[in-house]
């Protein structure tokens, strides 16, 4: 025998040696899924038709052959899906009905809501949820037959029937608050179920008190008006006292009434004022009722009227000037035929 025929043989055995230990060749493990496990054939080496099973975990079904093969390398036929379970017939719940109309299953995630008979009262979350092929428990469905106690005290206010020790389910009360305050919220409270509804509270009347007017030298801006009581909510407006004029620092003079509260504004005492009697000739004019004195105080008013043979020539209104914390804007006259 030849080299050369030894080396062929050789070449020939290595080459059918080679596709007999590739045909032989294990496959690599079988692949997980998600929700589900391999229950049977599991191995450290798989070789040519070798078999693994799977199976779910509870709430997911499987889609697809629970058996695998391998195959030339390769798990045949692709590893199967675990998918949640739908759900059944919803639960009846007892003095309740559901929204909506039934139906044979219902998906994952789907929702179903209850809503209790009259006179009755729902306990728990009145939805249910599918999930993983159950529903989530139902609530339950009661009597409302408890019963109320007095109904609450309100500050200021008061009911208008004689109380009852206890009330029954939707019995009712009227409130009342007295003069000058203001009821805000329901007049009418129900018990329901055991529970008075939110009663409704008296805002109390504001009072511009005197005492408080004169340590921040105000008074009410309409000198005729003698509202001292506002009811909550209302707005009073203020102005400074002859001879004060605004601090700057002051709150806004017209004041809303908050459940008996009142800001009240501040005024400093102004400067006087001093009849200029140049200007007066100047401007035609002269005081239209004669006085003592010349000194005016701050916000004190000073009535002018032009000279014989002269017209006015400013506003009506300017002819009754104000002393302005030291200033007098003087109105101005002119001959009739200038």
């Amino acid at each position: 025998m030849t080299l050369l025929s030894l080396t062929t043989g050789f070449l020939l055995w290595m080459c059918c040696a080679t596709h007999k230990a590739s045909a032989g060749a294990a496959c690599e493990d079988p692949p997980l899924i998600e929700f589900g496990k391999i229950v049977s054939g599991i191995k450290s080496e798989y070789e040519e038709n070798d078999r693994v099973q799977y199976t779910c975990d509870p709430g997911y079904a499987l889609s697809g052959s629970e058996w695998v093969t391998c195959h030339g390398k390769v798990w045949m036929p692709g590893p199967p899906q675990c998918l949640e379970r739908p759900c059944g017939n919803i639960p009846a719940v007892a003095n309740a009905a559901f929204e909506g109309r039934s139906k044979e299953k219902y998906e994952p995630g789907e929702t179903v809501r209850y809503q209790c008979h009259e006179g009755f009262q729902v306990t728990g979350p009145p939805e249910i949820f599918c999930r993983r092929g159950n529903w989530s428990t139902p609530p339950i469905c009661e009597e409302k037959d408890r019963k109320c106690g007095p109904p609450p005290d309100i500050e200021y206010g008061d009911i208008l029937s004689f109380p009852l020790p206890e009330y029954d389910h939707g019995k009712t009360v009227k409130y009342k608050c007295p003069s000058f305050y203001i009821l805000e919220g329901p007049e009418q409270i129900t018990c329901i179920n055991g529970l008075w509804t939110n009663p409704p509270v008296c805002l109390a009347a504001c009072t511009a008190s005197e005492e408080d007017m004169d340590r921040n030298n105000i008074e009410l801006r309409w000198r005729g008006e003698r509202k001292l009581y506002s009811t909550s909510g209302d707005f009073v407006e203020f102005d400074c006292k002859i001879g004060h004029v605004q601090d700057p620092a002051s709150s806004p003079f017209r004041v809303q009434c908050m459940d008996g509260t009142l800001e009240y504004p501040r005024c400093k005492p102004g400067r006087n004022c001093s009849l200029n009697e140049t200007a007066m000739d100047r401007n035609n004019i002269k005081l239209r009722h004669s006085r003592r004195s010349n000194i005016y105080h701050s916000k004190e008013t000073i009535s002018f009227k032009c000279n014989f043979w002269f017209r006015a020539v400013s506003n009506p209104e300017d002819f009754e000037a104000q002393c302005q914390d030291g200033v007098i804007n003087y109105p101005r006259c002119q001959l009739y035929f200038g």
